[in-house]
């Protein structure tokens, strides 16, 4: 028998070629699933109170009077472990053979816990001094996004029957997804540790206001009681959450959901874009909610359905768009090919159709992996295929692509820091460019007002004049009267010719060519570079201002001060940057390396 190991490559229009090598892969090839250390226990779930039997995180209310920097604080300190009677001694040495060692970084170059938790207290912080502008901006940030969840957590997503509750069950250690070839759950699960099984419907973890997940009650009802909290112990990822989403399938409604646009961030008047409600609820947005608060997403398809369900595709082109440094995409169950050419064809399927919603010439990395099946009590071997068709040497490649995706998952708590800086540096930038374009639409508007209110307000004076000059040369009242009257009516007759015009300008400057002419002219450098970066974040920020302008109305629309703008762009060129620097690893050529090698 011929073992062979696929290895793709993507040409430029995404179609792919397969090679097979012969190799002779020993059966140890396969990595074995380590665990993470114990957390600790400030970082485990508990009871709150015996009376509601609620399940809360421990040591979340100290005094301190800030909700998020309490969650951080107290849940996010997964850098800790348990100590050891035999590390105890080596971390006493070293904490006294370099202090600014333990006080920058961790024996492994990333940042210790104390300096962690200060990073998330202060991007809480700075997240939540914005959010008053972007409320009385109308801003494109939704409610509450400075707060995050109390663990970080990965989210899964995919086709049904792809093996994402397998790979839950897996990665946790025990079975708590119910698996299944046809679709089995219909509700987003979000998987937490805990030191009991718990489980907790939709709306009481919605309404927990410490988990951090009360911003799905704006998705309405019908999510609400399709969602659940499902608390266990005995699992391995004892720091951060796992959410499972319901598998995706197309509808005849749906029209397998390729044309139909997200409408997530809201659109200005005479949009056409509208969100899907078959399920109940916009499933592309939530799907985005959640997605922009994990720390890890996975996109798992299967070889029956290699992205030819439409759903999926849109949910990636619609709700996944801007998430490529956290999105791993996974070819689950790739142990079910017979033959090495049922392989190249689903994966060519897969990279094809792929293509035609990442407008990029090369495709990201996809994992081809499947998951271990339970052991032949027969023969006690173990990882055996339900096919029976590849021989366990062939299964290295499979195996190495499943710990490679095993390994980002456990990284979910140390990325936590890295996208919550992310996220922040986004958030101001978002705000910042809607507070500068709207600004510049206001302003315009305002000018415009000014100037009509100038005019009348010189015909009128003009009138006074003449009628107080009549009277002052004695001319017969008839004079002055009519030109009082005429004055009136005059003044009377331009406002409402201005007004009208006004709205009709007001319609203008709120047109999706003059917003574009706006932003062009508030960022002219940006402009002429071709800066992609700021190309996106305008396609982002455009519709939902507009419909911000357009709800208050430019009349009404609060100005924005240079303090305000100037505060905006000091958090981006000074706050962040420090942040980063705190979060980033010691390397030869950063500051923290200089400064210690000083």
């Amino acid at each position: 028998m011929i073992h062979c190991r696929g290895i793709v490559s993507h040409s430029s229009k995404g179609a792919c070629t397969l090679r097979a090598t012969l190799s002779r892969a020993s059966l140890s090839a396969a990595p074995s699933l380590c665990c993470l250390p114990s957390s600790p226990s400030h970082g485990s779930w508990a009871r709150r109170d015996r009376r509601h039997h609620v399940p809360m995180l421990s040591g979340k209310a100290g005094s301190h009077n800030d909700r998020s920097y309490c969650r951080y604080s107290s849940t996010w300190n997964w850098s800790k472990e348990k100590p050891s009677h035999s590390s105890s001694s080596t971390a006493n040495n070293d904490m006294k053979g370099d202090d600014n060692h333990q006080n920058n970084n961790s024996s492994n170059g990333n940042p210790s816990s104390n300096i962690q938790q200060s990073i998330l207290a202060q991007c809480s912080s700075l997240h939540s001094s914005i959010m008053p502008l972007n409320s009385q901006l109308s801003g494109p940030l939704a409610k509450n996004s400075d707060r995050g969840t109390s663990l970080p957590f990965v989210f899964l997503v995919g086709n049904h029957s792809s093996g994402k509750s397998s790979f839950i069950n897996y990665v946790l250690g025990r079975s708590v997804q119910t698996a299944g070839v046809a679709p089995t759950d219909d509700c987003f699960t979000v998987i937490a540790p805990g030191p009991n099984d718990v489980d907790q419907d939709g709306p009481a973890l919605v309404g927990d206001p410490d988990i951090g997940f009360e911003g799905l009650r704006q998705f309405g009802p019908t999510l609400v009681h399709h969602t659940q909290l499902k608390v266990r112990e005995g699992i391995r990822n004892e720091n951060f959450m796992m959410i499972d989403s319901p598998g995706m399938i197309d509808s005849p409604v749906s029209s397998g959901g390729m044309s139909l646009g997200y409408a997530g961030g809201g659109a200005g008047p005479g949009s056409t874009s509208t969100a899907v409600m078959d399920r109940g609820y916009d499933f592309q947005g939530v799907v985005r909610w959640f997605a922009e608060r994990a720390d890890v997403v996975l996109l798992f398809f299967d070889p029956d359905k290699p992205g030819t369900t439409g759903e999926t595709l849109s949910i990636l082109l619609h709700s996944l768009g801007g998430m490529d440094h956290k999105l791993l995409i996974v070819l689950n169950k790739a142990d079910q090919f017979k033959k090495i050419h049922d392989f190249a064809r689903a994966y060519g399927s897969l990279c094809w159709n792929l293509s035609k919603v990442i407008p990029r010439k090369d495709l990201p990395r996809i994992f081809t992996m499947c998951l271990p099946v339970a052991k032949n009590e027969e023969n006690g071997n173990g990882d055996i295929s339900s096919t029976e068709a590849l021989d366990q040497r062939a299964l290295a490649d499979l195996h190495q692509s499943r710990d490679d995706v095993l390994a980002e998952v456990m990284k979910a708590p140390k990325r936590r820091i890295d996208n919550v800086i992310t996220n922040l540096h986004d958030s101001v930038h978002l705000l910042l460019m809607h507070a500068v374009v709207a600004e510049d639409v206001r302003s315009r508007y305002s000018k415009r007002l000014w100037e009509n209110r100038v005019q009348e307000a010189s015909s009128a004076i003009l009138g006074v004049g003449l009628a107080g000059l009549g009277i002052y040369l004695s001319v017969p009242p008839q004079f002055s009267g009519g030109v009082v009257a005429a004055t009136v009516l005059g003044v009377g007759g331009m406002r409402w010719f201005n007004a009208s015009k006004l709205k009709d300008a007001e319609e203008q400057l709120l047109s999706a060519e003059e917003l574009s002419a706006s932003f062009q002219r508030t960022h002219p450098q940006e402009v002429s570079d071709a800066d992609e970066y700021y190309a996106s974040v305008w396609q982002r920020t455009r519709d939902p201002l507009r419909l911000s302008l357009w709800r208050t109305g430019l009349a009404d629309f609060p100005a924005v001060t240079k303090g305000e703008l100037g505060e905006l762009q000091r958090i981006l060129d000074e706050e962040i940057p420090k942040l980063r620097r705190l979060a980033s690893p010691s390397h030869h050529g950063s500051s923290k390396e200089n400064e210690s090698s000083q």
